[in-house]
């Protein structure tokens, strides 16, 4: 048992308890209690890592003033239908060797917690930057019967004519949180601190290209292996592939 416990740890070292009894499950087919699994884990001296940092925060309110729009989900995030209530954001990511910014924006399905697409660059958060994840978007999920919405904050991109203008023609409707409360868009933020507190220390990166790597490496990961306890114990894609 110790084994298999230490090769669920190894390849994902911010693993704790449940995840990893889950994994047991998954993997091997191994039926165990987690209280024997916390046991084994506190024999072989080994532990999940918290989630418990300081996360960089990003300003995106700045900028032309645009057209704010009302708190359509009002932190009503379960739904039980794909494509039917999504959330965006922009974070930021600064190397300390080389003091070059990364900007990485991502688009999530709140049915199974999924990236449906994302943009991320080195170079300047513009307005092309901020409406490729939403072109992608458009293209790829399909027309559905019911209201669709796509929630942010109230940053200057989303509040832009270009962006509000490309919704409306996909019959999307935004939805903004309000004024400095991240609360409203939670599910976003609990996201981008899973990110950065996985993807480890910024300093063990010498480049703004080599982060972006290894972004792109971990949401390929998130989306097909990484256990969420709330998809019961499945990763983003397999519980979408599940359901149909």
């Amino acid at each position: 048992m110790k084994h298999f416990i230490s090769r669920i740890w190894n390849h994902d070292q911010h693993m704790g308890v449940l995840r990893i009894t889950q994994a047991l499950l998954n993997d091997f087919d191994l039926k165990v209690n987690h209280k024997r699994v916390y046991r084994l884990m506190k024999e072989l001296d080994i532990q999940g890592e918290g989630y418990r940092k300081k996360i960089r925060k990003y300003d995106s309110s700045k900028g032309p003033e645009g057209t704010r729009v009302k708190n359509k989900l009002r932190r009503r995030f379960q739904t039980d239908w794909p494509n039917q209530k999504m959330v965006s954001d922009v974070t930021e990511f600064k190397i300390p060797e080389t003091q070059e910014k990364v900007y990485f924006e991502p688009i999530m399905d709140l049915y199974n917690n999924e990236i449906l697409t994302f943009a991320i660059t080195a170079g300047s958060p513009n307005l092309e930057f901020a409406m490729k994840p939403l072109n992608s978007l458009i293209e790829l999920i399909p027309n559905q019967p019911y209201k669709q919405f796509l929630h942010t904050d109230q940053g200057w991109q989303y509040r832009h004519r270009t962006w509000q203008k490309k919704l409306r023609s996909a019959h999307i409707t935004p939805s903004m949180s309000r004024r400095a409360t991240c609360l409203d868009n939670a599910c976003m933020e609990s996201f981008f601190n899973k990110l950065k507190v996985e993807l480890g220390d910024l300093s063990n990166y010498n480049s703004a290209e080599e982060l972006i790597t290894a972004v792109k490496k971990w949401i390929i990961y998130y989306n097909t292996e990484r256990i969420q306890m709330k998809l019961g114990g499945t990763s983003p894609i397999k519980y979408r592939l599940r359901a149909a």
